[in-house]
């Protein structure tokens, strides 16, 4: 734990991660920062406020990571493995630690999670969050864009995982690794996250403005919110991967455009979009994303839609047809579902897609508000009780 602070005063819990990837070390210092201020002017927040190194073994190393990637771990798998003691990695150790801190607070509520992160090329600010309704007042507190669906697009991502137990998760990239403003940027981010999750009143921010004016400042002429449409799987029979150089987050590429390189020769985007998190390092299976703007009028559509309880009309949508394994996926038959099926469900907030034969399955974060903790966690709360017993 990178430290703690509680007051007494009845409020959220709000967790806040850096350097689950070791070479991204900035969100550290900025949870440090906004520390230190909160004890040192006596601030009465409500709640407690807790900081969490991520992957503290890669970030001794300088590496992304050790082993294996410590956000693309968290599925219900790996972590009934772990939990059961089959630590086969430096990461699952890792995740062991850190459902440790994780437990005990998972226990007493719901949780907001904030997970800082940074980026290997020239970036303005962003946040990312899964599309649910209960994560969109942290995300949308911020006036940096916002990008919809990485969290779908990507496997076993912490904040996936903890979503889907019912609790609040965003993340924020804060700019470039070893740019200096991206800490800044991180501590005006959680300042106002924490403003808006009520830990803290605007009054015992006297900089709040300031704050706000930083950020959006960095996030002027940018869209608003953006959608991942395409993510870029970098295989091991694929390296070396090299990014063509000069790519930045938020960069138009068109469709056809050589973006980078591998093993089987150029790499091109697969249609006009939003170059997003290009690799220019060596570790990490993501190449790039390539996203396009979503309008705020989708967006309070999709809340309404979703509010209204109007998705339990998706499985009477032509060509559409509920999974008969799972009963919270859908299967698409673009031959018949043909006017813009993707779009109808991204509505609904299902922005998890995978082709199964010449059909689509579709699926989604739990929208559930009532958190709750999973089987696979069973063996690490029975020895939290033991260790609290002894």
């Amino acid at each position: 734990m990178l430290g703690r602070y509680d007051t007494g005063r009845p409020g959220p819990t709000v967790v806040c991660i850096a350097a689950i990837h070791g070479n991204e070390p900035a969100g550290l210092s900025a949870i440090s920062r906004v520390l230190a201020r909160l004890r040192e002017r006596d601030v009465p927040l409500r709640g407690r406020l807790v900081g969490v190194t991520g992957n503290r073994r890669a970030l001794a190393l300088g590496r992304r990571y050790v082993d294996r990637d410590l956000n693309r771990r968290w599925t219900p798998e790996n972590i009934a493995r772990i939990a059961q003691g089959a630590v086969e990695t430096a990461e699952d150790q890792e995740t062991r630690e850190l459902l440790a801190v994780f437990l005990p607070l998972l226990r007493h509520g719901p949780v907001s999670f904030i997970d800082l992160h940074s980026t290997s090329s020239l970036s303005t600010p962003f946040s990312c969050m899964a599309d649910v309704l209960r994560n969109r007042p942290l995300a949308l507190a911020l006036p940096i864009p916002v990008v919809l669906g990485l969290e779908e697009v990507i496997e076993g991502s912490m904040l996936g995982y903890l979503c889907d137990l019912g609790h609040v998760g965003v993340a924020v990239e804060g700019g470039q690794h070893d740019d200096p403003r991206t800490i800044d940027f991180h501590e005006s981010a959680l300042l106002l996250m924490l403003v808006a999750a009520g830990s803290l009143e605007p009054r015992h921010v006297p900089d709040l403005a300031a704050h706000r004016a930083r950020l959006a400042a960095a996030g002027d002429g940018m869209p608003a919110v953006c959608e991942i449409r395409h993510r870029h799987v970098v295989r091991a029979e694929d390296e070396p991967f090299v990014m063509a150089p000069g790519f930045v987050n938020f960069q138009i590429v068109e469709r056809g455009q050589v973006v980078a390189e591998d093993r089987r020769g150029p790499v091109r985007a697969p249609e006009t979009g939003i170059m997003m998190l290009p690799r220019y390092q060596g570790q990490g299976d993501d190449g790039f994303f390539i996203a396009r703007p979503v309008t705020r009028n989708a967006l309070r559509l999709s809340a309404a839609l979703r509010t209204l309880r109007l998705d339990v009309l998706v499985p009477y949508l032509p060509g559409v047809s509920r999974d008969p394994e799972r009963a919270d996926h859908f299967i698409a038959d673009p031959a018949i579902a043909r006017v813009a099926v993707k779009e109808v469900f991204h509505l609904f907030g299902y922005r998890h897609v995978r082709a199964r034969a010449e059909r689509l399955v579709f699926s989604r974060r739990s929208p559930a508000a009532r958190p709750v903790l999973p089987a696979e966690l069973a063996p690490l709360l029975r020895a939290g009780e033991e260790t609290t017993e002894g």
